[in-house]
């Protein structure tokens, strides 16, 4: 038997179908695939192109693991500038609010002398100098607690806190809370630094008494005399800052030893002519009160 033509030139599912679209459909997908031989050669440079693509990101991966130390050194760096830049600001506020600076109290007078006063009587017996030393401590200390020096641009003056009370409180409190000053010239305690005509610091290094006069009180001049039972670094600090000149010339606190301790007096400077040269220089080594100041 004989096959027709038909049977010749079309499959059998398309002889089912009789749709010509169909078989232009497949011969259309056959022409655009890519011979074999092609095909691998595509799949490969879409691998290298991958891999070109992901080498950028592994790159920057490993460098910020191999440098941890850098960025918490540059972390740390931020932190301390965002710290200098909040005193700032808030030194400038402190500034703009017109507030005056409060000196601090301070005990270390107050507890050196309850220090010997325990020695002298337990001790050694000796309760006299024991009630007169522990007597005076005691009442260094809680003056300590309760007077607080206040400067203004101008001006200053002396408050009396509730002891314990934050300086915040002292900064707020009118000159009158410390009434007139009997025991000194009397008057108010508070004084413009244009009339102070000298001053002085017993002992620079090793703080303990303040001496300042000034002529607002009386024309010819009204000394005061006080114990240093504040902050000393920070009150000599202020005064050498807005007092006007003193007499005698004083070391920045940056310099503060045992030798500009001797120097700032007649006497001390006599004693530091009988030293040799190994002691002074042990002089200018030791700092601060032994057991209480930071070194």
């Amino acid at each position: 038997l004989c096959r027709s033509p038909s049977s010749t030139l079309h499959p059998a599912h398309l002889r089912r179908t009789h749709n010509p679209n169909a078989m232009n459909a497949l011969v259309a997908s056959q022409a655009v695939r890519p011979p074999l031989a092609l095909r691998g050669v595509g799949r490969s440079t879409r691998t290298v192109r991958s891999a070109v693509a992901m080498t950028p990101t592994v790159a920057m991966a490993s460098k910020s693991q191999r440098s941890p130390l850098l960025n918490n050194k540059r972390g740390s760096d931020a932190s301390r500038l965002s710290a200098v830049r909040n005193n700032q600001q808030a030194a400038a506020a402190a500034s703009s609010s017109g507030l005056p600076d409060v000196i601090p109290g301070d005990y270390r007078i107050g507890g050196v002398l309850l220090t010997v006063a325990t020695f002298l009587g337990p001790v050694c017996h000796l309760w006299p100098q024991f009630f007169v030393h522990g007597i005076l401590g005691s009442f260094l200390a809680l003056q300590a607690s309760r007077v607080r020096f206040r400067f203004t641009d101008t001006d200053l003056d002396v408050v009396i806190v509730d002891p314990g009370a934050d300086d915040s409180v002292a900064a707020k409190l009118g000159t009158e809370s410390s009434g007139d000053n009997k025991l000194q010239g009397g008057g108010a305690n508070k004084w413009s630094f244009e009339s102070v005509v000298n001053w002085e610091y017993w002992f620079p290094g090793f703080p303990v008494l303040v001496y300042y006069k000034e002529t607002q009180t009386r024309p010819e001049g009204q000394p005061h005399f006080f114990p240093i039972i504040m902050d000393g670094k920070k009150l000599y600090e202020v005064m050498l800052e807005r007092f006007p000149p003193s007499m005698n010339p004083k070391p920045p606190v940056s310099e503060w030893n045992l030798d500009t301790a001797f120097q700032s007096t007649k006497v001390g400077r006599s004693i530091k002519e009988s030293l040799t040269e190994e002691q002074v220089a042990s002089l200018k080594d030791t700092t601060g009160f032994p057991l209480i100041d930071k070194k």
